[in-house]
């Protein structure tokens, strides 16, 4: 019964000759192909020839770079293997693994028990230490064993290449491991495959179309070629294939984005443009249009996700979408969405806005220097959150540091928003009472300056906590007790602390908002594409210069996310999506 069933499961597949002389070969093999060319369903049907000749104990890794990444692989190997396959086949994130192998024999490297430094303690760390962070977690992992989580896979490398017997160990639980989006592969990443690579067998999959994390430095450009000259791999390109979505023009219009060659004409990716005052109801208009296209298309119950390059116009998306708008004369009724976006720098964002609650209570230099404190607090947790750092905001965090000092002092701060800060405290913000109205009234106070746009815009994420009730009540409670809200910081952080554990947990349904850069790895019915006026913007030539080959890549990974259909909104006057040089 299980032979058929497995033979009714591989003829569903009509594979291509070069995916066939793939799933055969029997060496190191790296499978290179676009969205939706088959590389995770072909590298399944190859683990699944393999599964018979595992022993007991032994499985096939799976290593990815993200959760969502990983989710959708497991999605997938219930449609290749069966339940007894799945079993055999480890699906991993690299940090995942790395952390499996560091608390099981991280010990041996440096006498100590390893300990993780998680993401929150680590931004507090980093902003209190005066030197080259970088450096600092590469000596924290080497003399004391404790790993912040870009030391990970540097830990593990290193863990593999020195012992014989911890080599041996985990070859021998893994014979086979398949690596996913192997060109986004970072330095320590590598170096953990190198030390894989002699006693595993190795399946590459890649698209080099699909790089777009050239902002950190730890991601060559050359990994490809990197790999191709370590390992020799058998090499097969699936040219030409589309299995995500194969009678729609989504593949086409992304590559001629990518080329910058004159654009396919197809009914499956649409273009709609706005004025300034006009953006919230056409995005809106945008969305409830996909939902309706692809329901007569007999999609039921379609999945649309919403894209921008910044969170920052994903919260303004996110605020349009939660609001009543008229279009072409019709009324649209607010869109049930969820939103994939970083729940500390929501939580930080939103120690600033309670902070400015608290002016009320506390004299103007202690007033505005804890908010300017806080909002250092936001940009030290920004550049801990962005892989490889952020140095804008280790710039910005340590400007409105010192800002804090010299308002507490009653100096005149530097920066025009901090000065704008202290103006703005002369004004005396009237708190109501009314927690809702005063912290819209509050985070008011900080919407005026660019500087602290993304800020603004991450506040306005927390609503997604779903503690807005609980937030409101306490709040409530602080006024009736003292007429102010004093420690209104203290009682925002207790209130958003479960709020954070349960936002990281929640799985999106139906409409979903992110940026392109998490949409990687991600399959949805539809695709909004929205451009913002000023900020956010495809093509800004302070960013990169034209062709603009980095936010190309980046463009085509956004559309390619669609099975049916595209929508893409942008300004009126942008720059047009291709421009072929003469």
């Amino acid at each position: 019964m299980r032979d058929r069933q497995r033979w009714r499961l591989r003829v569903t597949f009509d594979l291509s000759e070069v995916a066939q002389r793939a799933l055969e070969s029997d060496d190191t093999v790296l499978v290179s192909g676009g969205p939706g060319s088959g590389k995770t369903t072909l590298s399944l049907l190859k683990a699944q020839s393999l599964v018979p000749s595992l022993k007991p104990g032994q499985e096939i890794l799976f290593l990815s770079f993200s959760r969502a990444a990983v989710r959708q692989v497991e999605i997938r190997c219930k449609d290749v293997l069966t339940g007894d396959e799945r079993k055999l086949i480890s699906v991993r994130t690299y940090h995942s693994f790395s952390m499996e192998v560091l608390r099981s024999h991280g010990r041996l490297l440096t006498g100590n028990v390893p300990s993780i430094i998680y993401p929150g303690p680590e931004a507090i760390m980093r902003a209190e230490f005066s030197g080259q962070w970088t450096e600092e977690t590469k000596r924290l992992a080497s003399d004391e064993g404790r790993y912040a989580f870009n030391e990970f896979a540097a830990g593990a490398a290193r863990l593999i290449e020195g012992s014989d017997a911890v080599a041996s160990l985990i070859a021998s639980k893994y014979p086979v491991v398949i690596l996913d989006e192997f060109q986004d592969t970072d330095d320590s990443q590598w170096a953990l495959v190198q030390a894989l690579s002699p006693r595993s067998r190795l399946i590459f999959l890649a698209d080099p179309d699909q790089r777009i994390f050239d902002y950190d430095p730890r991601v060559d450009p050359e990994r490809l070629n990197q790999l191709r000259s370590s390992l020799s791999p058998a090499e097969f390109e699936l040219l030409g294939e589309n299995h995500r979505s194969p009678d729609a023009g989504v593949l086409d219009f992304a590559n001629a984005v990518l080329l910058n060659k004159a654009l396919p004409v197809t009914k499956d990716v649409n273009l709609a443009s706005y004025w300034p005052k006009a953006f919230e109801s056409t995005v809106h208009a945008a969305v409830i249009w996909m939902f309706s296209q692809l329901r007569k298309e007999g999609i039921h119950h379609p999945s649309v996700a919403v894209l921008a390059r910044t969170n920052s116009l994903i919260g303004r998306v996110s605020g349009a979408l939660s609001a009543e708008h008229t279009f072409n004369k019709q009324t649209l009724r607010p869109v049930d969405h969820d939103v994939l976006w970083d729940a500390e720098l929501t939580a930080a964002a939103a120690m600033v806005v309670a902070s400015v609650l608290e002016w009320s209570s506390l004299p103007r230099g202690e007033a505005v220097g804890r908010t300017l404190a806080r909002i250092a607090d936001y940009f030290d947790t920004r550049n801990a959150n962005t892989t490889g750092g952020n140095k804008s905001a280790r710039d910005a965090a340590v400007r409105f540091r010192t800002a804090a000092g010299q308002v507490r002092t009653h100096a005149e701060p530097r920066p025009k928003s901090a000065k704008a800060l202290v103006a703005a405290f002369d004004e005396a913000l009237s708190p109501t009472g009314l927690p809702q109205r005063d912290w819209i009234a509050a985070r008011e106070r900080l919407e005026h300056h660019n500087d602290l746009s993304a800020l603004v815009g991450d506040a306005r994420f927390i609503r997604l906590f779903r503690a807005t009730d609980e937030i409101g009540g306490r709040l409530t409670a602080l006024w009736d007790r003292h007429g102010s809200y004093r420690n209104a910081t203290d009682v925002v952080k207790k209130a958003l602390e479960a709020g954070k554990v349960q936002a990281n947990q929640r799985e999106p349904r139906g409409c979903v908002l992110m940026n392109m850069h998490k949409a990687k790895g991600k399959e949805f019915d539809g695709v909004v594409i929205v451009e913002g006026y000023r900020t956010s913007v495809f093509f800004d030539p302070s960013r990169e210069k034209a062709p603009f080959e980095s936010s190309r890549r980046l463009l085509r990974v956004a559309i390619t996310r669609a099975r049916h259909r595209v929508a893409i909104v942008r300004p009126a006057g942008a720059t047009a999506l291709v421009s072929p040089l003469s």
